[in-house]
């Protein structure tokens, strides 16, 4: 799943992993994203960005732990502090993303994400 709020960059991270082989559901809301979480589906991780107006990534996140536990949660951000990385990291991030990104740095927090849930 991929949440992220400006247009654009959603669709360009979605065409990135696509080309890398994965499914992705993309959302540019996140209470959508969140709603999408609690019908039926296959997603296994998540990759949203920090900063958005609706919720942030960081209420994903939180959100995310209470209701659907170890399900894997990538934060991105261009904006974060390292105060917002710590506090993040407490809530049970999976893995962190500053912006702007290679294609090799997000798909190694993929990775490292998706290992860390089997652990």
């Amino acid at each position: 799943m991929l949440i992220d709020d400006e247009p654009g960059v959603l669709r360009a991270l979605s065409l990135l992993l696509r080309a890398f082989g994965y499914s992705v559901e993309a959302f540019s809301s996140p209470t959508e994203a969140i709603d999408y979480l609690r019908s039926p589906n296959s997603i296994e991780l998540v990759l949203s960005d920090l900063r958005m107006p609706e919720l942030s990534g960081e209420e994903v996140l939180r959100q995310i732990r209470a209701e659907f536990g170890p399900l894997p949660v990538i934060i991105m951000s261009g904006h974060a502090t390292d105060g917002d990385i710590v506090r993040l990291k407490s809530a049970g991030l999976s893995a962190f993303v500053p912006k702007p990104f290679t294609p090799a740095q997000l798909t190694a927090a993929i990775a490292s994400a998706d290992t860390s849930k089997a652990a």
